[in-house]
């Protein structure tokens, strides 16, 4: 088309009628009128505005989230509300926004609704590159009312004692007893399915549900913590040693229960674990 143009415009210049010339062409008049100009790019003028800079800081600082998240970040930074808007719009006049494909969901069956800490968490592992050793394996478990991660731990096999160690672990931290009714969400891996992992689950109390067969979303709440954990922490550092990656993840950790959650409504997983600790006030009898 832009060929056409420019011979059209050549055509012109030597004193062909502008009508014929479109019409053999088979090309606008318009564009033959038009004069391209060149594109100016603006100018992007210095933050001076204190809200402004904390957004575009916020920002900086946590590439991998959305402009909400960032708004979270920044109103806690001031101390005072931000409207989500021109977050967004500073966001977008610095190109800091990060472009996400959108992911096709499908529909499955079943529903759990989670109404307090300690009835349902879901249990997964995924793999870390550490240079000494190769993939290592990470095993976790998230409460899902409190989005806290309540048992982790990184080691050189995913068996099923590993696991059994996991779930160990977290049951003693969190003082878990038979009578809580506590369910475990897990996928269909051998360590979660082996015998002896079912045989402790029993002998905890603990129910186990198991997701569907290629259903990643059966354990979403886990899976999600381990895409963000990949994103903001395993991605970004390069472990020579497994106490390098023990570490780096432990870290991380702590942080994130210290970090806003929008599952939360943008709180952390202490604060909601501080409103179920805190014990209610006792009604004066009358």
């Amino acid at each position: 088309m832009n060929e056409r143009v420019a011979r059209s415009r050549e055509l012109v210049a030597k004193g062909y009628a502008v009508a014929a010339v479109a019409r053999v062409l088979q090309i606008s008049r318009q564009a033959l009128y038009r004069v391209p100009k060149p594109r100016v790019v603006p100018q992007r003028q210095p933050v001076t505005d204190p809200v402004e800079r904390a957004i575009v800081a916020e920002a900086e600082a946590n590439q991998t989230d959305g402009y909400r998240m960032v708004t979270a970040f920044v109103c806690r930074r001031l101390g005072q509300a931000v409207n989500r808007k021109r977050v967004l719009r500073v966001m977008r006049e610095r190109n800091l926004i990060q472009r996400r494909r959108p992911l096709e969901r499908r529909k499955r069956p079943g529903f759990f609704q989670v109404e307090r800490p300690g009835q349902l968490w879901h249990m997964d592992m995924t793999s870390v590159w550490v240079a000494e050793h190769g993939w290592t394996y990470l095993i976790a478990i998230i409460d899902c009312c409190t989005r806290e991660i309540v048992g982790w731990q990184l080691s050189l096999r995913c068996r099923a004692d590993e696991a059994i160690a996991v779930i160990d672990q977290a049951v003693a931290a969190h003082a878990i007893t038979k009578a809580d009714g506590l369910t475990l969400g897990t996928d269909n891996g051998s360590q979660f399915t082996a015998r002896r992992f079912r045989a402790r689950l029993a002998d905890l109390g603990i129910r186990h549900r198991r997701g569907g067969y290629r259903d990643p979303e059966s354990q979403a709440f886990i899976e999600s913590w381990f895409g963000k954990l990949k994103e903001r922490e395993v991605w970004l550092n390069e472990y020579e040693t497994l106490d390098d990656a023990i570490k780096g993840i432990g870290g991380y950790v702590n942080r994130y229960h210290h970090r806003p959650h929008s599952g939360l409504n943008y709180r952390t997983p202490m604060e909601v674990r501080h409103t179920w600790q805190d014990p209610q006030p006792q009604k004066s009898a009358a």
